[in-house]
């Protein structure tokens, strides 16, 4: 159970840019002929549409033909990836560490951008799997809890860790023996109040359980996601590698090894350009 503390602090986190929810609620609506037209509307109100034309046309995204006019790039990247971006920008300017993970504040952004991008990796390793688009959202937001978390908390992550390994433990598991929860509990309950589906939530929450009793594709696409990257060694703090996941999660979303090696390998060669797009003060020094 989250501590009552820690319920007062989810909603007195950092509030969402108002674009971001006013993305995420068309995004909830059923979708219309005019959903592409009312997201540019929503960018060019916030004067985002230039920023969203530089993310688009950066390495990070364009192809042969570079993007010119914003919605072009809404129709072209859909919705759940210009909220993406929006939730990227918002991530990376916060500069919250994660202390009693051992995660600076760079390395626990990057670690939840390369989810999301791993997200899209996975959807060109296997189109036919029609994975939800919003997974890539929730892949970016998985790990927020542990920012909250140590926000609240007190621990030496070098002693969690040791404690993790004395006890034959996962990371999770001694997260809930001294906390009473862990990051994704936490995360979950942020993400709902913010005003995030159901589908996920339910994934930032049960992205490190395992067996899950009623997988979702949304789930295994974050949990997998989040391996991707810990594989490729992108934030790995003091929680490492010390973590689950439902063995399931590969076969249902069609993979086995060598498609799973081909997804960290491109996910990881994105690594240099996604510093250059959402730069913060750590990739500078």
């Amino acid at each position: 159970m989250i501590p009552g503390p820690m319920l007062r602090g989810i909603r007195e986190f950092e509030p969402l840019p108002a674009a971001a929810h006013e993305i995420l609620n068309i995004l909830c609506q059923e979708k219309s002929p005019d959903t592409g037209l009312q997201i540019s509307g929503v960018l060019e109100r916030h004067r985002l549409a230039t920023r969203i034309l530089a993310v688009f046309n950066s390495p990070l995204y364009v192809g042969r033909y570079p993007v010119e006019h914003v919605d072009e790039a809404v129709t072209r990247f859909g919705g759940p990836t210009v909220l993406d971006v929006i939730l990227s920008d918002y991530l990376s300017l916060l500069q919250l560490d994660a202390p009693i993970y051992g995660l600076r504040a760079d390395e626990a952004f990057l670690h939840a951008a390369m989810a999301s991008l791993a997200v899209f990796e996975l959807i060109r390793e296997n189109p036919r799997k029609e994975l939800p688009r919003i997974a890539s959202t929730a892949a970016l937001l998985h790990d927020v809890g542990k920012i909250l978390m140590s926000r609240y908390f007190e621990a030496k992550p070098e002693d969690l860790a040791a404690e993790c390994r004395r006890e034959e433990i996962t990371f999770s598991a001694v997260e809930m023996r001294h906390f009473g929860c862990h990051h994704g509990q936490v995360g979950a309950a942020l993400a709902r109040h913010w005003g995030f589906p159901d589908g996920m939530v339910e994934a930032i929450e049960k992205h490190h359980d395992s067996p899950l009793p009623a997988p979702t594709a949304l789930v295994d696409a974050v949990a997998l996601s989040n391996l991707v990257a810990k594989t490729v060694g992108v934030g790995l703090g003091a929680e490492g590698m010390n973590f689950v996941i439902d063995a399931g999660c590969y076969t249902r979303l069609g993979f086995d090894f060598n498609a799973f090696c081909r997804v960290c390998a491109r996910t990881a060669s994105a690594i240099g350009e996604l510093r250059k797009t959402y730069p913060t003060k750590s990739y500078q020094s």
